[in-house]
């Protein structure tokens, strides 16, 4: 496999320290160019529309907004005074860049808005988003984990580029499932610890761990214990062997879309 980027990196606090590395500081992910100009004040062909000329899902990259403002609100519905679903600051708690999947687009009380695949509970959960808050990016990539199969796969569109051995949760403690998004890239300051030498956030939570840093966020990350790979041992988490972690890293934008199945 041939990596075609590299995240960008700012520093920021996670467990005392941490370096937090944002593929929202500039450029568009993987290498693409923009899909788009920033968003319209009035209703022209949709930038989303542009997912679907291709009828094959595999084909369909993903459409990434980056939070521009200082705090983007998620609202339940797309019009002003709907109920708020979350406030998103620019930098997320967990020091990265916030950036939300677009799933849809409409024009409603004369704005253009994005619905967006929310880093909160339940999983899954989604909220419209003005478009005026957001930068537009894309990911061409898309990560598959296979619980049953205990495999991490990397594809670009329809390509398979990528796959590794992984670790999962246990029967008390599982993995869960759907689908879900890189939320921020961390370098724990001890590349002896558990999490290894990187750690992808998700925006999944743990379905039984709710009393956890951050309320019980699943990552995907490295280890210190290359034998627990092929296991089903940790709280939630995905583990790999360091040397995958990095390698996800240097390729894979945060708003890539994970499914776990």
């Amino acid at each position: 496999m041939k990596p075609r980027r590299k995240a960008a990196g700012s520093a920021s606090a996670w467990l005392a320290l941490l370096l937090v590395l944002s593929a929202c500081n500039g450029g568009s992910p993987g290498g693409r160019p923009d899909p788009g100009p920033d968003p319209r004040p009035d209703p022209r062909p949709s930038v989303l529309g542009e997912t679907v000329k291709n009828t094959r899902p595999c084909a369909r990259y993903t459409l990434i907004g980056g939070v521009r403002v200082p705090v983007a609100e998620a609202l339940a519905h797309p019009r002003p005074g709907s109920p708020v679903l979350g406030r998103f600051p620019r930098v997320n708690v967990q020091g990265a860049g916030q950036v939300f999947p677009l799933l849809d687009e409409t024009y409603a009380a004369g704005r253009v808005w994005y619905q967006a695949l929310l880093p909160i509970r339940p999983n899954g959960a989604t909220g419209w988003v003005r478009a005026a808050d957001l930068r537009l990016q894309r990911s061409d990539y898309r990560v598959l984990v296979d619980l049953s199969r205990l495999r991490l796969e990397v594809f670009d569109l329809c390509e398979r580029v990528a796959g590794y051995p992984i670790a999962v949760g246990t029967r008390d403690t599982p993995t869960p499932r759907g689908t879900f998004f890189l939320n921020s890239l961390m370098k724990p300051p001890d590349p002896d610890s558990v999490y290894g030498v990187l750690a992808f956030g998700l925006s999944a939570y743990s379905d039984v761990i709710r009393d956890w840093k951050w309320g019980g966020v699943v990552g995907i990350h490295g280890t210190n214990d290359p034998s627990s790979i092929g296991r089903r041992v940790s709280h939630g988490c995905i583990r790999l062997h360091n040397a995958d972690i990095r390698t996800l890293a240097r390729l894979l934008p945060l708003g890539t879309l994970v499914r776990i199945h």
